[in-house]
């Protein structure tokens, strides 16, 4: 496993997720803050989801927390994908990602320790969440021509 890789691939999905996430909180609730402020809910309880302003405290552990749990799909994604992995593989590996982070985040995990988006946004706008994070870290993992060239020699 390339370390590079996996950080790019989590800078990625983090950044997507954690903007999409505030676009979504914005149009469901009319301020930024909520959209990352509710995944600090595991520290500060729900009223977190309530913490309008994105500049707080709840923000930046919001923001730790988001990266973390993106590392950690980040992690498992790399290694779903392997080292060369073919076109289909591909796809079947970042289709899957979504729904399986998803199911494992709201049905497996204690709702303590959720991304706590349902406390701020509908359903369908936090699957746009999950959208935004596997498009960033399936960019994160695409592979550069020189990349690429070098590992097929």
């Amino acid at each position: 496993m390339a370390i590079p890789r996996l950080l790019k691939i989590t800078f990625l999905g983090s950044v997507m997720s954690s903007g999409m996430a505030m676009v979504q909180a914005r149009r469901q609730t009319g301020a930024y803050g909520p959209g990352i402020n509710c995944t600090a809910h595991w520290l500060y309880g729900d009223k977190a989801a309530h913490m309008n302003q994105p500049g707080t405290r709840a923000a930046l552990v919001g923001l730790a927390t988001n990266t973390a749990a993106t590392l950690f799909w980040s992690w498992l994604y790399d290694r779903a994908l392997g080292s060369q992995p073919r076109l289909m593989r591909r796809l079947v590996v970042t289709a899957a990602l979504g729904p399986v982070a998803y199911m494992v985040d709201y049905k497996a995990t204690p709702k303590r320790f959720t991304p706590g988006w349902e406390l701020v946004m509908a359903p369908r706008r936090m699957a746009l969440v999950y959208l935004s994070m596997v498009i960033g870290m399936a960019v994160g993992a695409r592979r550069r021509g020189a990349d690429a060239g070098a590992t097929r020699s």
